[in-house]
């Protein structure tokens, strides 16, 4: 059996067609032979077993900056985008492969993002700039970047795979998908905390857990953004603006999880785009039981980038790298729970050595979304930029004693310094910057809510004049950011 799946995913590495005929080919391949009766008990197993899902999203985000319009005119303006998805989900009813414990279903998805309203200021914007919720259009090269006069909805399908899964207690059992999908293992996801849309991968993905360990990873070799409607290569460039972005023909990862009880934990995980960047990540956690209704847990972790051959040092070279050789991320955080209130104290440190400008550690592998959660990370600003010392305090409560407990507020003040060059005197500095964020996120977990989500997230950026690029003549607030993103959600079965 495991022959024939690993043929089967040679076979997918050799080609970007669609996936599910080479899934069904592995599946009728392993069950060669069998007798008429059984073929029929398959086919019966995946009929009265399935389901269909609906999901409805209203998604919104908007952001207040300084833009230029023209060459000497810049003024506060506000881009936003307003749209609503509806996607729908089948998943094939399980059947087992012969005398194996190995069970085996199809799922097939699509969803269509529908253009409610937008605006750019200028009527123009930077191609895919921002994590943008429409797919651009009416493009133009304009020096190293692409500006683009209008943008649209889209169809696509996002999941077209096959699911093997075997093992039914929570101590041993263990799955794999073949085809396109939402994979969220080793060091790639398929959304950051502040994607709305999930991004998909080709390939396969595999996961099992023995005892208190979890090992799951992938092997990928396509990519289809949040706001883009087809599959397409895996490629470089970690800022929106590579009109030519180089590409890379795979990415595999892997990640150990291992747990002692509830009270402490630690993970590894590794991550490699062929010939072009390797990441490494190492967490450990303690739950810290002060009383019987106050709890402290404590995290350390470290993120680690480094080169992986010539595509990388290409991207040096057009100045699309986030940095040169190698980055780094250390953090810890403190959070205290007792009854509704979390309290949270974090600090991250950051390197990422970049000459002749400001390097950055970048949180994917090029256009793949990568595993990155560090606690000072803002609703707006990641505080990522080379030599920041950034830290974050903040307050959670939970309404659980107005008989609403799955909703919650929090807000938390993030703040950094960072060496730059300062456009003023053309010297070293130290920058300082701080973001007020604020959330509020409902997400019932049981009853007749179940499976609808709203979050609203609120920032206010406010670097000083050296990190937000102020001049003599730009106005004191040119390098604010005001944003804004919002979600309303209900997933449902048909």
């Amino acid at each position: 059996m495991f022959i024939e799946i690993g043929n089967a995913v040679r076979a997918l590495s050799k080609s970007n067609r669609a996936v599910l005929p080479v899934a069904v080919a592995s599946l009728m391949t392993i069950s060669a032979g069998v007798n008429a009766s059984t073929i029929g008990r398959v086919f019966d197993d995946l009929s009265n077993g399935s389901q269909v899902s609906g999901v409805l999203l209203n998604h919104g985000k908007s952001t207040e900056k300084y833009f230029k319009v023209g060459k000497n005119d810049p003024a506060m303006d506000r881009q936003y985008e307003w749209g609503q998805s509806v996607a729908l989900y089948y998943r094939s009813g399980r059947t087992r492969i012969g005398d194996t414990p190995v069970k085996v279903n199809f799922n097939l998805g699509y969803s269509y993002m529908f253009k409610l309203a937008s605006d750019y200021p200028g009527d123009i914007h930077a191609w895919n700039y921002g994590e943008k919720i429409f797919m651009s259009e009416d493009c133009e090269l304009v020096g190293t970047q692409y500006k683009c006069n209008d943008s649209t909805g889209y169809g696509k399908i996002p999941v077209a795979n096959v699911k093997f899964d075997w093992g039914k207690s929570r101590t041993n059992r263990g799955m794999a998908t073949i085809g396109d999908g939402f994979f969220n293992v080793g060091m790639i996801t398929a959304a950051t905390d502040d994607d709305a849309l999930l991004s998909s991968y080709r390939g396969i993905m595999a996961q099992h857990t023995y005892g208190e360990y979890t090992v799951d990873g992938a092997y990928v070799i396509g990519f289809m953004s949040g706001n883009e409607d087809e599959m397409g290569d895996l490629s470089g460039g970690s800022n929106y603006y590579d009109p030519n972005p180089i590409k890379y023909d795979s990415l595999y990862t892997l990640r150990v999880r291992k747990k002692f009880g509830s009270t402490a934990g630690y993970q590894v995980a590794y991550g490699e785009a062929k010939d072009y960047l390797r990441r490494f990540h190492g967490a450990a956690y303690y739950n810290l039981k002060l009383d019987p209704q106050t709890l402290l847990f404590m995290q350390g972790q470290y993120y680690y980038n480094h080169k992986a051959g010539d595509l990388w040092e290409e991207d040096v070279e057009k100045g699309m790298a986030s940095f040169d050789k190698y980055a780094s991320a250390i953090s810890y955080e403190f959070r205290l729970k007792r009854d509704a209130w979390e309290l949270l104290y974090g600090f991250a440190k950051i390197n990422a050595p970049k000459a002749g400008g400001n390097g950055s550690f970048s949180y994917g592998f090029g256009n793949a979304k990568g595993y990155l959660k560090l606690p000072t990370s803002g609703n707006y600003h990641g505080f990522r930029r080379d030599g920041e010392q950034a830290m974050v305090v903040a307050a959670k409560y939970d309404f659980r004693h107005f008989g609403l407990k799955d909703l919650n507020f929090t807000y938390g003040y993030h703040w950094g310094k960072a060496p730059t060059i300062s456009k003023a005197s053309d010297e070293l500095v130290f920058g300082r910057e701080h973001e007020h964020a604020i959330t509020v996120g409902y997400e019932p977990r049981s009853g007749a809510m179940k499976g609808f989500v709203f979050n609203l997230k609120q920032a206010f950026h406010r670097p000083d004049a050296a990190l937000g690029n102020v001049e003599a003549t730009d106005p004191s607030d040119k390098g604010d950011r005001t944003a804004t993103k919002f979600i309303v959600s209900y997933m449902f079965t048909l």
